[in-house]
Order: C-alpha cells, then sequence, then structure tokens
C-alpha cells in the first residue's frame, strides 16, 4: 500500500536531471499533478490541490545516474550535439565563433565520455567539414578529431576506431558536381594543420602517431564517392578533380618533411606516419589515376638521400616494400608497347642496365632495385633491409598462380635483369671464407654423407617447388616483416661509404606477350667496366681479334648521353646472410630469364663481366651446396630448440629454383605437405632439393654457353680464362657435396664437354686433363656406388677419347695424367694418384680398388677396343695405382702417428727416386705435415730436396749444369738424395725453367727464414742473385739484400742473446714384437722444436702408443742403461727415451764455433751413463764413479726431411773417474770462459756460475777431484798424461774464476759488495788449498786484473783427446 506520491521532470533546460535529488511527497495524487507547481514564498502551489506530507518538506531523497546512447550529462558534448541538431534542422550554419568554440570546448570531455559516443562524435564532425565554409571551423574539427583519435588510442580502444572507418563512417552524397566531399575537405584542411604558420606542434605529434585512420577515411570516401557517383566506370584521370590530386600531392609535400625531420625525437610516430603514407598511396592505385601515383612514390623518394640516418633508410625501404607488394605490381611495371613497334636487342637494351629509361619505362623496379643498389654501400642494417625487400618480392613472383607459366615467369625475370649488372658491382664484397670449400676438402667422399633413400632425392623431388628454412639458408622469413641483424667491419676510410656510380643507357621495354625478342650483337658491355676490373687475372691474348664478341671493351657506363655520379665502392665483405640473400636473387632471376635474354645478356657483355657471371654462378654452387643428413638435422634441431622461426606460413613453398632447361622433362608441382612439418626430415628435403635446384640452374647456365659460343672457349686450343672458368665451374661440382641426383647430371654435363672439346682436353695445355682425372678419381674413392660408377664411366671414356684422338695409338695424355697431378707453380704439371692418396689420407682402397675394377671391366667388354692395345693400357695402368694403393693403407693406419706417417710417405718418395715428378709430390705432402706439426726446418728442407729435383732435371737438360750437388753447404744429404733421379715419360707435359728453380729457391729461401736457419739464407741467395744480376732486376736485388741484411742481424741478435732455440735431440728405441713388428729392437733420434722436454716427449709418445696399441700396455724405461730382451716382458710394448747431445771431435770443434753450426748438419750424438764397479749401484765416491759414453750415429744428417731418422752405428767408450773429473771441470771451465766472454755481460748467469764453482758450499765438488786424483800420495796410481792434464785444467779453472770475480766486480751494485768479498774469501780459501796439493803458485790479485785464457799452455780443445782416449792405468 503507498505511502505517498513524488514525481519530478527528466528535463531541465533540455539536459537530463540527474544526480542528488530531494523532493516532497505527496499523500494523493489527483489528476492533474504534473501540471503543479510550487510558487514559493509561502505562496503555495498552481494546478489541483495536492497534500503534502509534513507541510511539503523535501522527504524523499535520492540519486539519479544516466544509462543511455542517446543523452549525455557531460555539458559540452551535450552543447554540441544540440548545435549540430540546430545546424541540421535550419539547414545553415550558425555564428562560426559559436562553431568553433563548440568545438573547441569538446578537447575538455573526458575520454571515457567521448568512447560511449564515438561514432556519433565523428560523424558530426566529419559532417561538418564541408558543410562549413570557415576555415577556422574546419580546421578546429580537424583538430578535434585528431584529439579524438588520440584519446580512443591511450585508451586502447583502436578496435573501436578500426570498426568506425570500416563499417561506420559514410560519406555525404553530393547533390551536385559542386557539392564538397569529405575526403577533399579532409586533405585540404590536414594540410592546413601542418603548415609551419598555423602549426600546433602537439596536435600534429598525435596526427603523425594516428595518421592511419585519416587516410583510411581518405580511401573510403573516395571509394564511396566513386560507387555512389558511378565514376568509378570512368577512366582514372577523370575520377577526381585536379584540385583534389593537388591537394594529396600537398598533404603528402607537407607530411614527408615531419617524417624526416622528427624521426630522432618521435620515432614511433614517424614510424606509423611512413607506413600509413605508403598504405595510402598503395591504395591509390586501385582508384587514381596511377601516373599520379608514381608521382606521389617519386615526390617521396626524392626527399631521401644516400648517406642518410639508419633508421630514414629503414623508412625508405618500408615504404618501397608496401607499395611494391602492390597486387597488381608486375601489370604496373609493364607499359604497353606501340602497336606495330618491332622489339629488337637496340630497343630492349635498356632493359640490361639501369638507366634512365628504364626507370622509366618499369618505374617501381627501377626505383627498388636503384634504392638496393645504393644500399649496398650502406650500414649493415640498412642493407639487410634492401636485400629482403628484393628477397621477398621475388619469392612473391615465384608465389603468385597469375604468372605460373614459364613465359611469364621469364618476363617478370626480364624485369630485375639489372640486378646482374648490380651484383658483378658488388661481386668483391661476396666472398665469404667459411662458405667455401676447396678442391679436395672433402676426405676423398665426394658427396659426403648424403640421405640413405635415394628416392628422397629423385628427379621427381627434385622438381618439386623448393623453400629453404631460416636456419640454413634464409630464404624467406615472412612475407610481412624483414629485418636484418649482425655487423659488418666497416673501412677506416669514410670515403668508401659514397654511393657506387650508376649507369643510364637508353632503351624501350618487353612486353609481357612477346618474351622472345631479336638480340643483335655489340661490342658494349653490360656491367661498368670499374666493376669489371677486379675480375680474375686474364690474359690480355685471351681474345680472339677475329671476332668482335667479348671484347674488353668499356661498358655501357661510357655510352653517351648517360650521367653517373662518382663515387667510392665498398670493400667490407657483406656477412653471409646477406650473400645468400642476394645469391637467390641472382638463382631466381637467372633461372627465370629467356634463353634468347640471357644468350643476349652473354653475346653483348666483355669477358670480364662473363668471367664475373660465372664466378657469381661459382659463389651459388658453393653457398648451397648439400650440407649432408647429419649436419642438418643437428642444426634444425639446435633452431627448434631456441624457438627460431623456420618457415613462412604459407601451405606450398616458394618455387624459386625448379629446373627449366636440361631437366625441363621434370614438371614442377606444390609440395602443400612438405611445409606442414618443421622436423628434422623436412629440412633435409628442403635443403635437398635447393641443392638440386641451384646445381641444376648453373649447369642450365653452363650449357647454354658452351653451345653457343664454343668459338670463344676454342680459342688459343682452349688457354683462355672463359675455357678455364667454364670448365673450373663443371670440376666443382665434382668437388663439393652434391646429391646422388645433380652428380648424374653433372657426370653428363662433363661427357657432352669431353665430346665437344676434345681438342681442348689432349692437345691444349694438360691442366685441364690433369685436373678432370684427379676429380675424377677422387670420386672413385666415393661412398655412393652410383657416384663410383659415373666417375669409372667418365674416366674411361676420357682414355677412350684421347686414344681415339691420337688416332689408335695411345692414350698417353691421360695416363700420364693420372700418374701426376696438378701442382701449384705456374709452369709445371704434376697431377697424380700419388698426390691423391698424399692430400687424402681417409682414401678407402676397397672403394678405389673397386673402381678400378670398373675400369678394367669397361675396357674388357669394350667391342670397339678387343682388336687394340687399349685394353692392355688400361690394365697396366691401374695396376700401377694398386701399388701405390698399398702405401695407402698404412697410411690410413698410421694417420694419428705424425713421425710414422711421414716415415711411410717418405719411403714412397723413395721408391721413386728414378720418378722424379713423383718423389716432389711426396716431398710436398710431408712438407704439409711438418708445417701442420710445427717442424718448420723439416718441412723446409722437404723444399730444399725439391728444388734440388727441379736443378737435376735442368742439368739434364743443359741448363743447369751444376744440378743438385749446388746444396751440398745448405744440405749435406741432397746430393745422396737427388743425384739419382731420372726422368720418367711424365716431364713431356712439364717444362720446368730457370725461372721456375729461382721462384722455387725464393719458396726455400722463405721457408728457411721461418724456420730461424738464417745462416743458410745465404747460401741459398748465393744461388738466386746471380739470375738477378744477369737480368738486371735491381728491385729483386734490392729485396734479396734487403732480407740478408735483416737475416744477418737476426743472426747477431740470437747470438748474443742466446733466445734462438734450434731444437732439442732424444734417443727413442722401440721394444716388442707384438707391438711394433718391423720397428721392434730400432733405435731413432727424434728432433724436437724449441724446448721440449724429456717429460713431454715421453708423454707424448706414452699417449701416442697406448691410443694405439691400448691402455696398461705401454712402459716406459726410465734409464739409459742397455736394455736386456730377456727382462722384457712380452706382453707389453716398451719405449726408452734419453736426452742427447751433438758430439763432435776436436778437428769439427773448430769448424763449428757457433751454436748454429753445432746444429745443423750434424749426424752423430752423444748420451752418458754413470756407473760403478759394484753392479748394484750406479754412483760412488769421486775416484769410484764411471761413465760410458754412448755414441749414436744416423743415416742422414739433421735437419732432414723427417723429424726422426734411424741409428745406423752404435759406439761405446768408458771413462775412468780421474777421465770423468776431467770431463767435469773441462764442462765447468767452458761454461764460466762462455759467460765472461759475452759482448754484453750477464750479471745473473755469471753469479750463478761463481757461486757453483767458489761458493762455500759447493767447494767440495771441485777440490774433492783434485784431493782424490792430485795428492801427491795419488799420483802414482794415475797415468802422468791424465794427471797433467787435470793439473793444466785446475790452472785454467782457477784462472777463469778469477776473471769472472773481477768482472763480476765491475758489475755489481754497492749493496752487493759484501756478497762479492764473500766469494772473493772463498775463491782465495780454494785457491789455497790447490796450491798446497800442487805445491805451486797458481794465482795472485795481481795476476787476476791481466791474466787471460790465452795465457795457458793448452786450451780446452787440447785436452779432448784426452778426455775421450781409452781408459789406461799409471
Amino acid at each position: 500500500m503507498p505511502v505517498g506520491y513524488a514525481w519530478m521532470p527528466l528535463l531541465i533546460n533540455g539536459r537530463v536531471n540527474v544526480g542528488d535529488q530531494a523532493i516532497a511527497v505527496a499523500t494523493n495524487n489527483p489528476s492533474g499533478y504534473l501540471a503543479s507547481e510550487q510558487l514559493g514564498l509561502g505562496k503555495g502551489s498552481s494546478g489541483p490541490d495536492i497534500k503534502w506530507n509534513d507541510g511539503g518538506k523535501p522527504l524523499f531523497k535520492f540519486n539519479l545516474r544516466l544509462v543511455s546512447t542517446v543523452y549525455t550529462k557531460d555539458q559540452h558534448l551535450h552543447n554540441f550535439f544540440q548545435h549540430c541538431q540546430k545546424i541540421e534542422e535550419t539547414g545553415s550554419l550558425a555564428a562560426d565563433m559559436d562553431t568553433s568554440n563548440k568545438l573547441k570546448t569538446l578537447h575538455a570531455v573526458e575520454s571515457g565520455t567521448l568512447i560511449q559516443f564515438l561514432p556519433t562524435v565523428l560523424n558530426q564532425l566529419f559532417r561538418l567539414l564541408p558543410l562549413t565554409n570557415s576555415e577556422d571551423v574546419a580546421l578546429n574539427a580537424v583538430r578535434v578529431l585528431v584529439h579524438i583519435v588520440c584519446e580512443a588510442s591511450e585508451v586502447e580502444k583502436i578496435d573501436m576506431l578500426r570498426s568506425y572507418s570500416k563499417y561506420v563512417f559514410v560519406t555525404i552524397p553530393t547533390v551536385s558536381s559542386k557539392s564538397r566531399t569529405i575526403h577533399e575537405e579532409l586533405a585540404k584542411h590536414l594540410t592546413s594543420m601542418l603548415r609551419p604558420q598555423s602549426a600546433d606542434f602537439l596536435v600534429i605529434n598525435k596526427f603523425l602517431l594516428h595518421s592511419w585512420f585519416f587516410f583510411e577515411i581518405l580511401v573510403k570516401s573516395m571509394s564511396q564517392h566513386l560507387l555512389e557517383t558511378g565514376k568509378i566506370k570512368s577512366p582514372r584521370n577523370e575520377r577526381f578533380p585536379s584540385n583534389y590530386q593537388y591537394r594529396i600531392q600537398t598533404l603528402l609535400q607537407h607530411i614527408v618533411p615531419h617524417i624526416t625531420q622528427k624521426y630522432k625525437e618521435l620515432p614511433e610516430a614517424t614510424k606509423n606516419a611512413n607506413h600509413s603514407l605508403a598504405i595510402f598511396i598503395k591504395k591509390c592505385f586501385t582508384f587514381m589515376d596511377r601516373g599520379f601515383a608514381f608521382k606521389l612514390i617519386n615526390m617521396y623518394i626524392e626527399n631521401f638521400n644516400p648517406g642518410d640516418s639508419r633508421v630514414l633508410q629503414e623508412y625508405k625501404f618500408e615504404f618501397l616494400r608496401l607499395v611494391c607488394f602492390h597486387e597488381h605490381y608486375i601489370p604496373l611495371n609493364l607499359p604497353l608497347m606501340k602497336r606495330g613497334h618491332i622489339k629488337s636487342y637496340k630497343d630492349m637494351r635498356h632493359d640490361y642496365t639501369l638507366s634512365e629509361e628504364f626507370r622509366k619505362q618499369h618505374f617501381l623496379v627501377g626505383l627498388l632495385l636503384q634504392a638496393v643498389k645504393s644500399a649496398l654501400n650502406e650500414v649493415k642494417v640498412i642493407r639487410a633491409q634492401a636485400i629482403s625487400v628484393l628477397r621477398d618480392l621475388l619469392a612473391k613472383h615465384e608465389y603468385d598462380d597469375r604468372y605460373s607459366t614459364k613465359t611469364q615467369q621469364g618476363r617478370i625475370a626480364s624485369l630485375y635483369l639489372p640486378f646482374i649488372t648490380i651484383i658483378l658491382e658488388n661481386k668483391h664484397r661476396l666472398n665469404i671464407g667459411d662458405g667455401q670449400s676447396s678442391p679436395g676438402a672433402m676426405n676423398g667422399d665426394v658427396s659426403g654423407e648424403m640421405i640413405g633413400d635415394r628416392s628422397s632425392i629423385a628427379p621427381s623431388l627434385v622438381s618439386q617447388r623448393s623453400t629453404l628454412s631460416l636456419q640454413q639458408s634464409e630464404t624467406i622469413q615472412t612475407l610481412q616483416n624483414m629485418s636484418g641483424s649482425g655487423s659488418v667491419k666497416l673501412p677506416r676510410d669514410s670515403a668508401v661509404l659514397a654511393m657506387i656510380a650508376g649507369t643510364a643507357p637508353q632503351a624501350s621495354s618487353l612486353s609481357i606477350s612477346d618474351p622472345k625478342p631479336i638480340l643483335n650483337g655489340s661490342n658494349s658491355s653490360l656491367a661498368s667496366s670499374k666493376a669489371s676490373s677486379e675480375s680474375v687475372d686474364k690474359d690480355p691474348k685471351d681474345t680472339p681479334k677475329s671476332n668482335g664478341k667479348h671484347d674488353r671493351s668499356y661498358s655501357m657506363g661510357g655510352q653517351q648521353g648517360q650521367s653517373s655520379p662518382i663515387g667510392m665502392p665498398r670493400y667490407d665483405k657483406l656477412d653471409q646472410k646477406e650473400v645468400k640473400d642476394l645469391l637467390i636473387c641472382f638463382m631466381y632471376i637467372v633461372k627465370n630469364l629467356p634463353e634468347e635474354v640471357l644468350l643476349g645478356w652473354f653475346n653483348n657483355s666483355s669477358e670480364y663481366d662473363i668471367i664475373d657471371f660465372f664466378n657469381i654462378l661459382e659463389m651459388c654452387i658453393q653457398q648451397f651446396k648439400y650440407s649432408s643428413k647429419k649436419i642438418i638435422h643437428k642444426l634444425s634441431m639446435i633452431a627448434d630448440s631456441q624457438k627460431a622461426h623456420t618457415l613462412p606460413t604459407r601451405k606450398g613453398p616458394v618455387d624459386m629454383f625448379s629446373h627449366s632447361r636440361a631437366a625441363s622433362d621434370i614438371k614442377t608441382k606444390r609440395n602443400t605437405q612438405l611445409l606442414e612439418s618443421s622436423g628434422a626430415l623436412d629440412n633435409v628435403l628442403l635443403e635437398g632439393n635447393f641443392a638440386c635446384e641451384v646445381g641444376m640452374i648453373a649447369l642450365d647456365v653452363i650449357a647454354l654457353y658452351s653451345a653457343n659460343f664454343k668459338e670463344q672457349l676454342q680459342f688459343r686450343e682452349g688457354d683462355n680464362s672463359l675455357m678455364r672458368k667454364v670448365f673450373d665451374l663443371h670440376l666443382l661440382f665434382l668437388q663439393t657435396n652434391q646429391s646422388e641426383s645433380i652428380l648424374k647430371h653433372a657426370f653428363a654435363a662433363l661427357r657432352s664437354f669431353i665430346n665437344k672439346f676434345a681438342k681442348i682436353l689432349f692437345r691444349g695445355n694438360a691442366t685441364m686433363c690433369a685436373n678432370l682425372c684427379y676429380e675424377l678419381l677422387r670420386c672413385g674413392n666415393s661412398r655412393l656406388p652410383s657416384t663410383r660408377s659415373e666417375a669409372c664411366a667418365l674416366l674411361y671414356l676420357l682414355m677412350r677419347s684421347n686414344y681415339e684422338f691420337n688416332k689408335k695409338k695411345s692414350f698417353t695424355r691421360v695416363h700420364l695424367q693420372d700418374q701426376i697431378d696438378v701442382y701449384r707453380m705456374k709452369y709445371q704439371v704434376i697431377v697424380s694418384v700419388s698426390q691423391l692418396i698424399s692430400d687424402v689420407v681417409g682414401l678407402s682402397t676397397l672403394r678405389f680398388q673397386e673402381s678400378l675394377s670398373i675400369i678394367n671391366n669397361y675396357a674388357n667388354s669394350d667391342k670397339g677396343m678387343q682388336r687394340t692395345c687399349f685394353p692392355l693400357e688400361v690394365k697396366e695402368l691401374t695396376k700401377k695405382i694398386r701399388t701405390v694403393l698399398m702405401a695407402t693403407a698404412q697410411m690410413k693406419e698410421h694417420q694419428n702417428d705424425p713421425e710414422m706417417l711421414v716415415d711411410l710417405q717418405y719411403s714412397l718418395a723413395k721408391s721413386y727416386s728414378s720418378t722424379p715428378e713423383l718423389r716432389k709430390t711426396w716431398l710436398d705432402s710431408m712438407a704439409k705435415i711438418h708445417i701442420k706439426n710445427g717442424n718448420l726446418s723439416e718441412a723446409a728442407h722437404c723444399y730444399i730436396h725439391g728444388v734440388a729435383l727441379v736443378a737435376e732435371y735442368l742439368k739434364r737438360r743443359g741448363a743447369y749444369p751444376q744440378g743438385c750437388r749446388v746444396f751440398k753447404n745448405i744440405s749435406t744429404n741432397v746430393e745422396a738424395d737427388e743425384s739419382e733421379g731420372q726422368e720418367d715419360f711424365g716431364m713431356q707435359d712439364v717444362q720446368y725453367t730457370n725461372e721456375s728453380l729461382i721462384e722455387m729457391l725464393e719458396e726455400v729461401a722463405e721457408a728457411l727464414e721461418k724456420a730461424e736457419r738464417y745462416e743458410l739464407l745465404g747460401e741459398v741467395y748465393k744461388l738466386i742473385i746471380p739470375v738477378y744480376e744477369e737480368r738486371r732486376d735491381y728491385q729483386k736485388l734490392a729485396q734479396a739484400y734487403s732480407i740478408l741484411h735483416s737475416a744477418y742481424t737476426k743472426i747477431v741478435q740470437v747470438s748474443l742473446s742466446g733466445k734462438r732455440l734450434l731444437g732439442k735431440f732424444f734417443r727413442v728405441a722401440l721394444y716388442g714384437q707384438n707391438f711394433f713388428e718391423e720397428e721392434d729392437s730400432k733405435t731413432y733420434i727424434y728432433k724436437e722444436p724449441k724446448v721440449t722436454g724429456l717429460t713431454e716427449l715421453c708423454q707424448r709418445l706414452q699417449c701416442l702408443y697406448t691410443e694405439k696399441f691400448g691402455k696398461h700396455t705401454v712402459r716406459l724405461i726410465k734409464d739409459s742403461n742397455k736394455v736386456n730382451m730377456k727382462d722384457l716382458d712380452s706382453r707389453f710394448a716398451y719405449i726408452q727415451v734419453t736426452y742427447v747431445e751433438p758430439y763432435f771431435d776436436e778437428r769439427e770443434l773448430e769448424d763449428r764455433q757457433t751454436d748454429f753450426e753445432r746444429n745443423n748438419n750434424v749426424r752423430r750424438f752423444m748420451f752418458e751413463t754413470p756407473f760403478t764397479k759394484d753392479p748394484k749401484k750406479a754412483h760412488g765416491s769421486v775416484d769410484e764413479q764411471y761413465k760410458r759414453r754412448t755414441i749414436l750415429t744416423t743415416s742422414h744428417s739433421f735437419p732432414y726431411v723427417k723429424k726422426r731418422i734411424m741409428v745406423v752405428y752404435h759406439q761405446d767408450m768408458e771413462l775412468t773417474p780421474i777421465q770423468v773429473a776431467i770431463d767435469q771441470m773441462q764442462k765447468k771451465v767452458v761454461e764460466i770462459h762462455e759467460v765472461v766472454s759475452m759482448v754484453t755481460p750477464d750479471m745473473k748467469k755469471l753469479q750463478l756460475k761463481l757461486q757453483g764453482s767458489v761458493g762455500v758450499q759447493v767447494n767440495a765438488g771441485p777440490l774433492a777431484f783434485a784431493e782424490a786424483f792430485l795428492d801427491k800420495s795419488k799420483l802414482r796410481n794415475y797415468a802422468r798424461k791424465f794427471t797433467n792434464s787435470l793439473k793444466d785444467i785446475y790452472r785454467q779453472f782457477v784462472q777463469v774464476c778469477g776473471i769472472a770475480l773481477e768482472l763480476n766486480g765491475t758489475l755489481i751494485m754497492t749493496e752487493q759488495m759484501e756478497y762479492q768479498e764473500s766469494l772473493k774469501e772463498n775463491f782465495r780459501n780454494m785457491v789455497s788449498k790447490l796450491e798446497d796439493i800442487f805445491d805451486e803458485k797458481l794465482f795472485s790479485d795481481e795476476d787476476g786484473k791481466s791474466i787471460s785464457l790465452d795465457s795457458t799452455n793448452r786450451t780446452s780443445m787440447s785436452l779432448f783427446n784426452v778426455i775421450s782416449s781409452p781408459t789406461s792405468q799409471a
């Protein structure tokens, strides 16, 4: 039951009455109660009679909250809506000032309120723009729009803005042609807002940040306008008035400066504005005149220059990426041809270069390529972004189903022809060391570890559209965003940052319907001559003068009418990712180019450019070679664990490298399932497919060039740069990891090459045939049976072709090349099976034997050769190879034992003493091993023996009468080893000259200098300098004398410092028939580098033989005594290591006065073993101590071509106790003498020697010998010559100690005077005791100042015979 009644009005002055309320409560509810109104001042109320509770007091209190999408409680917004309603009702604007004020008050509205009424507010604001004639009203409306969009974004309501622009916004219909549109007015007033004179920087910054919204409104208004007016069917240039195009152009001119000038302080805003502008211009292609859109793009690009900051460069390439990804990008770049116009090469020549005409006819492509070309001279981040834009665009073309035919793809590739010139100009920056592989780098296994199931890389799968994973090929990341990473070391000179000069020849365009133009020859090159000049060294006679093609003229860059800014190229290298991306772009273009266009490029390029082109092709093969299943699997697992991006999400992979010409029978198909899994197997398949695609493309191009330019390749019987490069490309497939499928095609290409160019192979330079034989032999060692079979078949074809080419006389050239290998020198050809084995220690004898059997089977089953001697010659050849293979098995067994490995190669080299070329090959192989292990002296002597072989060859030819005996002063081993060489049949293809000899001698000199054997450089240059003098080559003479000056200076330095270490020598004896076999009980002298200690060598040998024989099987004999074989356990291998020193007799010591002379050409070595007559103890008292001196003689002198030499003679000498005393005292005298004779005294060494000679604690040593052997009571027990010798030595000892004390007194400081007096006192006591024993005066203080060692009657040398004489007793 109601208590009372209350009511109130909802609207007061047009506003909803909300908030706290308090109203009176009536007891009745009469009719017409709403008309009741309080009169105030106690006069009651008008209307019906109403009875109020409690005298009409406001008893009912409550609060009203507005929940409405129609009414707002915000006063400013309410006023704006009322004003807009008034305008609509009256059909005319209110006062401009009033409207402006209403608009300005909207800035005070809360963001929540604006969001609640967002569509309504935006609609009203956009409707104001075409309805007002006031610039101030329109400008304020735009500012409010910017404010509202910014507020919505700040509260994360961007989705509402996007929904509004997409679904809500509707442009105002135009009543007449004079009616204004929203897009026209918005473009006009946005420009006004951006003008500097009326600029509100806060508003402008907000606009830049959210410009996408306004550009979307512009585009939607334009589209709705075209649809409503029907102008969508009109020509593009008639759809919009010229004043609107002018407004858009002006808007762009005002936006871009803000982007380029404010990118530092407003990075996010300028980035968004740049992105939005690109999207807008891209959409302009759909609605507006495309020429006008091109004009906008050109105006934008003109604001950027080479050398701009990294951010601006990123903006530019982001802009280009968005614009170039237009769906009709290809038609935009292919203008219509004139009717009846016949295309010829002259008409389309601009398509080959980045000329002005090209950029006009193909605007977007030209713009992008020019930007990429300029970006390659920038820092890494900019380069990476530029390359990624181009790469992604090419990938998009490959995806595009609209252009899937070969003709269409060929026309698209023709658009990018100038890119070939660009990449040739930057070829010097593409070399990546870790991505390259050299011949022989595969350890004999040509194809590595390929996929086990060959069907996975079968030709049918090769033809599928292959894609790279990000980890390996980095072809594609996404089709939306790409950015580079990493760093590149920049050159120090800032001048290299200048842009490379561009070229601009004249030309016209091609029609997509006419991909096969007529190509005419020309003498001009397509790439820049500057870039071409950096190619590989070429003989200027390589090009036939009678042919106008492939001449070495300057490029199109020098033609009339071109302008090329002067710039400096960069020389820093691109990183691997950049190189791969550029090469991928290059391969896409080359793959899809029509044959006629590619032939036109070859036909009108210089030889330099063509060779550079093939160099890039070679780089592609190297970079994208197959890495084996295990490696790819491992890398893919690492990438998965790091959550790395892998492949684009699109189902179909990019068909960038499908086989098009050499395998035209293979139809390309989409592999829709391959990318659905990111597993390792998929990565393996992708990598294999990609390597196959690259290989197929390369083979196609090589075959196309070889078929159409045979005359150029045959010039000078193939001895030209072009032929060498084409041939090297063929061999590259055998030198790098390739799949079975590619190898089959590579062998087929080589068979075609042999048939086409037999004359070059068998009559021209022998190098090509030698290289081909070498690689085929390597392939004969492959793990893949199919590869071995193909290699054997091709090698047999080569032999037979040679046999038939020689009119069935012999296949000497191939026979020869199987016996010799290419040597690096300029004039020599030394390719052989021996070199194959020396380069590839992992050669499989079983597989190689199988390959030889296959070759024999081919010869025996060849019916056409049965009645000739050809099968017999093949059999003889394979027999010789098998002989060499026997040594291979041993080398493989001992590949971890450097000494044994060198010994085996030494034995093989020695067996070829009658075949100098083979011997030299093994010497070179030994030198490589020595250099690897740090044995530089031994490596130098390998080179010395090699040059001695050449000297003997020249001697037999009458060109060098001295022969190898001129090296006897360098090494005593040379004449004995190298004078017995005989000339073999292979010398007909080897032409050594005196020039060759000099070059090898220079190599020897360099090796000796590295080994610190400076004294031998003089002997070497005695052979070189006369040749320089005869030639009057003063530059070489100056260089030679400079080297000698430096060498002799170093000799003086090391002589004074004693810091040169020429090695240590050790005796190593091996025992154990079950382990060492033929080496059992043999003794070697090991030469170890520098300061190798006894412990270090023992540990190395023990580890080496433990690894070879097993744990706990190797024992060290830790003394130098004679080994009794009966005491050794046959279950163990024993090693005895003893330190030895070179041994010289008196005559030799007189000749060998320097440390170098005592370490060069040494054959005899000595070690001493102490013993007593009591077999139970080795050491006794002075008069009981004996010593056994063992002298070992080796078969050759050290240093030699190997670091260990067998001992061929032992000699034992026993020294009696007095002889031991003489020997010990003699050593002390010599040691002290050396110290006091130094030009620059060494005080520390001097004091050590004095302390050991006259110190109190060790005085017992010298005195003990004197008391034991020279005491009067004991003199009669020893021979007089021994006692007299010992007395003479003591006299020298006293004298040299006195000199040493005097010298020390001149060197010491004041604080060491007490130490000096202590030494003098000890010396006087020692001399006093010796004088008592000798009964004569030995020394006085006065004598110490003038006495010298020369005053003695007997020198240290004169005592040597006494020490070394047989034992005798008095």
